[in-house]
């Protein structure tokens, strides 16, 4: 994986605003606004845009790039080498050992706590909390204000509305080969719509869309659709009742 860094004599020339540690590493074309702090053990690759006061902790990767095996028949997706850098607002806070791949937008005054990787073409609101190792894959879209809890996978290609709100070890699914694309033969993961509650263990189901205001009970394994405003729990998931 070829890294091209600035000099660290450039450093306090570059960024006279920036808190930097003497053994983090800064790519080439790297924009860091003031205020912000880049700790101990931090990369940061080339062609990356952090916002203002933005606090990125120890040994986190930022920008990175993607890196598949001479013989991949095992990865379903073709990545593009021309993936821009990522972007990270103002404001945000990200955790020890986190992983952000580039091309994904990452909005203002966010929490991403330690552990957490996002992948590729992935992007965030503003105002979310992502707790500690939550996984999240390529080309999917969180809404202002979620919150996300530990350890959470939400797969490929969903989307998340505003104010939604997961438990822990919520589990998505997103795969093809179940049949569950659009028109156009597209991937699709879960969409969760604006206010709904995901209870712990939560299953979602390719292609499944969780209703406004609709909760989904701790352990339910969702492979139908949630009408907006209902309680959902069991395997599969079914109607409980209507929530008022």
């Amino acid at each position: 994986m070829s890294f091209e860094s600035i000099d660290k004599k450039e450093f306090s020339i570059k960024y006279p605003h920036v808190t930097i540690a003497a053994d983090a590493t800064i790519g080439i074309n790297v924009s860091i606004d003031e205020g912000s702090l880049i700790s101990s053990g931090v990369r940061i690759y080339p062609n990356s845009k952090i916002g203002k006061n933005v606090q990125i902790l120890e040994n986190t990767v930022i920008g990175r790039p993607t890196i598949l095996p001479s013989s991949s028949h095992l990865v379903k997706r073709k990545l593009d080498d021309t993936i821009p850098g990522i972007i990270i607002g103002s404001d945000s806070v990200i955790g020890a050992c986190v992983v952000l791949y580039r091309g994904s937008t990452i909005g203002e005054r966010n929490i991403i706590c330690d552990l957490t990787s996002i992948r590729e073409h992935c992007i965030l609101g503003n105002d979310i909390l992502l707790g500690r190792g939550v996984m999240i894959q390529v080309n999917t879209t969180i809404g202002h204000r979620t919150k996300i809890m530990d350890q959470c996978h939400l797969p490929g290609d969903m989307v998340i509305e505003e104010d939604v709100f997961f438990s822990t070890h919520v589990c998505g699914a997103s795969e093809n080969s179940l049949g569950r694309t659009d028109s156009t033969g597209k991937w699709r993961g879960p969409f969760v719509k604006k206010k709904a509650y995901i209870g712990v263990n939560a299953t979602l189901l390719p292609g499944v869309v969780i209703g406004e205001n609709s909760v989904v009970a701790a352990a339910a394994l969702v492979s139908k659709d949630v009408e907006s405003g209902t309680l959902v729990m069991g395997v599969p998931a079914r109607f409980v009742r209507t929530i008022s």
